[in-house]
């Protein structure tokens, strides 16, 4: 009896560029995985176990035809006008990261006969899209509804480093919401509560990380909220910079998958947080 597969290898077919990088960022995170997904280039197509299309480019469209006139290829189109029975799945736009690898798992079973949820997978939908908040967006939830899950805010004007980051989150079973600006992110401190605060050191608009972690280390509700800053380096004047502001501590993008399991370990000291070891 062969073995099961546990890598799966995908052709991209149009896509915006940010949308390419959220896919690659996300196949190297799932390198840790049961089933994990690695991206392959133009010249491998016809090795790929399946494709993901742009539902909106035309060319993108017309050479999956093609490519489908010799062969039977599983597809996820992204933010299809319709829903043609031709098309295994769809996902809407903005593309949500965190749901992604569980609609990949599904698809793989659905097209290829393989277990369709792995060991530590998360059911997902293949029905036609639904479209997804934006991350900046700011959800009005009272702090008393907040459930029993340890919550994160992640900062960052970088898709590549807010992807990374709520993957991260996600499989240590932590709950993220993102915000790309600093605005974003003050009005979402001021009507939900976090357990741990990701925040970039440098954002666009009037505000940068630093005060942002000021005013968090003033506030009622956040005042012992560990604020972990994000830099793209580590020098001695950003620390002091930092403990100036209050932050707890510092992590340096690209995020290191063990530097960032043990902060993770050190500020949400609880049972019910499923760290992995």
């Amino acid at each position: 009896m062969m073995p099961k597969k546990s890598t799966f290898t995908i052709m991209l077919l149009g896509l915006k560029e940010s949308e390419r990088r959220v896919l690659k960022s996300l196949c190297m995170l799932s390198g840790n995985r049961p089933r994990s997904y690695k991206i392959v280039s133009a010249m491998d197509a016809d090795h790929a176990d399946f494709w993901v299309v742009d539902g909106r480019d035309a060319t993108a469209l017309a050479s999956l035809r093609s490519a489908r006139m010799t062969r039977q290829i599983p597809v996820m189109v992204v933010d299809p006008s319709d829903f043609p029975d031709e098309y295994d799945a769809s996902i809407g736009r903005p593309i949500v990261a965190s749901r992604l690898l569980s609609a990949f798992d599904l698809l793989v079973g659905k097209t290829l006969g393989e277990n369709p949820q792995p060991p530590g997978g998360e059911a997902a939908s293949l029905t036609p899209p639904v479209p997804a908040p934006a991350s900046s967006s700011v959800q009005d939830v009272p702090l008393a509804d907040q459930g029993r899950r340890h919550t994160a805010l992640v900062v960052d004007d970088s898709l590549t480093i807010r992807t990374q980051v709520e993957l991260a989150l996600r499989e240590h079973a932590v709950e993220a919401t993102c915000a790309d600006t600093a605005e974003a992110a003050m009005a979402l401190l001021a009507t939900r509560y976090f357990d741990v605060i990701f925040l970039d050191v440098v954002l666009p608009g009037g505000m940068d990380g630093y005060q942002i972690c000021r005013s968090i280390k003033k506030s009622g509700v956040h005042k012992r909220t560990p604020v972990i800053m994000l830099t793209g380096k580590s020098s001695p004047f950003d620390r002091v910079r930092g403990s100036l502001a209050g932050c707890d501590t510092y992590l340096v993008k690209p995020v290191e998958s063990k530097t960032f399991t043990a902060v993770l370990k050190k500020y949400l000291k609880a049972p019910e947080v499923a760290i992995a070891g």
